[in-house]
Order: structure tokens, then C-alpha cells, then sequence
């Protein structure tokens, strides 16, 4: 064992991975979404864990997804004429952006492989397998058009012929995420009309949580993405489970909405001989 060490510190230098590929650093995670690359992924789940330390989080955790279904689709979207041919060139081409024809960019990963191989050997095979098979929790990779499912929500806006979505992101972290979308088609789009949209305290209850009120700006502008440089249909918001909004338009009542709040499957649970719960109303008229 100390000699093999020995062997992958004196060629990091030279390899395509070196030696800091394998400190305890998280890993900048491909920017991803189902309509095409994503310009902005939340700040609190934007990197990824490496191989060596898998993200331990429920594989039933609403938002937690494997790894390898991300760099799929990232890979789709970055280079749709060219195949990756194993898992390596995946976890690569997922992680990196490679330019020319595909006959180039293959004997790019061919020279990148081998140099990998000669760093790694055996070990290759079960490390790129360990990065794919781990689940991450991503926020802001936004569901298909017309997706649907329990934690996905779209609610018309009066007076447009456009929705607004919400979608989970990262559930341990609380994240919830908003887009606008075409009513009809479901397509995703971005500002459609003047608006301002607030964080605000819970009009029923306004003494309890947050009394702060603040006019929110998308993921991609928190970024430093000017708004005519955010590419079509893929400007999103970042809320959190059980926030208040309120969506301001010129001339037109406002729209106000709680996002939903998310029961965690690792909640615990007290057993009913060491808890009573009461049922009261929650709001009385």
C-alpha cells in the first residue's frame, strides 16, 4: 500500500485526476436541468460530495436523487451527438466541457481514461461506481412540462395564461423552488409579465416565524446572471418549506401562497403510549 501511494502522488501532476481529486472536498456538481443546462443551483446544494464520501441521505427523501441519473441527463444536454461509452466517460463528460467532433472528444476521454487507469488501476472501476450510485439532494433541476406528482404544484395566475410551479428541491435543507410555466402547454418560461415577488410574514398568524418581508430575486440574478442573459425557460426562485409570497403586479390584486412543508421519512415519531396528540382547529372563523 505505501508504494502505491507513493506512485499516485509522483504522477498527479501529469494525470487528467490528481492528487487534491482526492481530499474530502466536495466536487462543483454539473449544472443540470430537464429543459437544458442550468445557469444556477442552489448555493447550499451546489456541490456535490466525492466518491470517497457518499452523501448520506434516505434514498426515499423526496428531492434525493442518484447521481447517475443527473450526469445522464447533464450529458444529454451537453453533448447530444456523442454517446458516453462507459461509466467513466459519463462521471467525465458530466463533470467537464470538452470541445470539438465527437472522434475528437473520444480520443480526448481515450488519453484522459488511460491516464486516470495509470493513477488508479483496479481501483477505477468501484470508485467511478460509487460516485455514479450515490444520492444527492439537488435543488433547482426543474421537473418535465406537465410532470406531476404529490410535491409538485401548479396554481393559474388570474388575468395570464401562465402558472406558477412549485417543485421540491433539497428536503434537508428545506428548499423549494418556483418557476413560471405556460398554463397550456406546461412549458417553463421566464418572467412573462411585471412583477414583483415577496417573502412576507404569515398573514395568519404574523407574530410567529419570520416578520421579516423581502422582495426575492431568481437563482440566476442571486448569481450575478443579468435577466437578458438567463436562458429561456430556466429562470427558477428559491424558497423554503412553509414560506409566505406574494406576487405584486401593476394595476392587479396581489397573489398570495404558502408553499407546502415536507414531512421528512426520518422524522421520528413518538410511540402512542409516550405521546397524545390533541386535534384542534387550526384556523377559527
Amino acid at each position: 500500500m505505501p508504494k502505491a501511494k507513493a506512485t499516485r502522488q509522483s504522477n498527479a501532476s501529469r494525470q487528467p485526476y490528481d492528487g487534491s481529486k482526492r481530499t474530502r472536498k466536495p466536487r462543483a456538481q454539473p449544472k443540470s436541468s430537464t429543459g437544458g443546462s442550468s445557469q444556477a443551483l442552489s448555493s447550499s446544494t451546489s456541490t456535490i460530495p466525492s466518491p470517497y464520501m457518499p452523501l448520506m441521505v434516505p434514498k426515499t427523501a423526496t428531492g434525493a436523487v442518484m447521481y447517475r441519473d443527473i450526469c445522464v441527463q447533464h450529458v444529454k444536454t451537453r453533448y447530444p451527438d456523442i454517446e458516453p461509452r462507459n461509466d467513466w466517460e459519463l462521471l467525465r463528460m458530466a463533470e467537464v466541457s470538452l470541445q470539438g467532433t465527437p472522434e475528437e472528444i473520444y480520443a480526448i476521454l481515450d488519453k484522459q481514461h488511460q491516464g486516470f487507469l495509470n493513477v488508479f488501476g483496479d481501483e477505477t472501476e468501484w470508485m467511478v461506481a460509487k460516485a455514479l450510485n450515490q444520492y444527492i439532494e439537488p435543488t433547482g433541476i426543474k421537473p418535465l412540462p406537465k410532470e406531476t406528482n404529490k410535491y409538485i404544484h401548479s396554481c393559474p395566475i388570474p388575468d395570464t395564461k401562465y402558472s406558477i410551479r412549485l417543485f421540491p428541491g433539497s428536503i434537508s435543507a428545506a428548499e423549494y423552488c418556483l418557476d413560471f410555466v405556460d398554463t397550456e402547454s406546461g412549458e417553463p418560461v421566464n418572467s412573462p409579465f411585471e412583477f414583483e415577488l415577496w417573502g412576507i410574514p404569515d398573514p395568519d398568524t404574523p407574530w410567529l416565524g419570520t416578520s421579516i418581508t423581502m422582495k426575492l430575486r431568481s437563482m440566476e440574478q442571486s448569481h450575478g446572471i443579468k435577466q437578458k442573459d438567463i436562458l429561456p425557460g430556466h429562470e427558477k426562485f428559491l424558497l423554503r418549506d412553509g414560506q409566505t409570497c406574494a406576487l405584486i403586479r401593476p394595476g392587479k390584486p396581489k397573489v398570495r401562497f404558502t408553499v407546502p412543508v415536507r414531512k421528512h421519512p426520518d422524522t421520528s415519531q413518538a410511540a402512542p403510549e409516550d405521546e397524545i396528540v390533541l386535534r384542534l382547529p387550526k384556523i377559527i372563523e
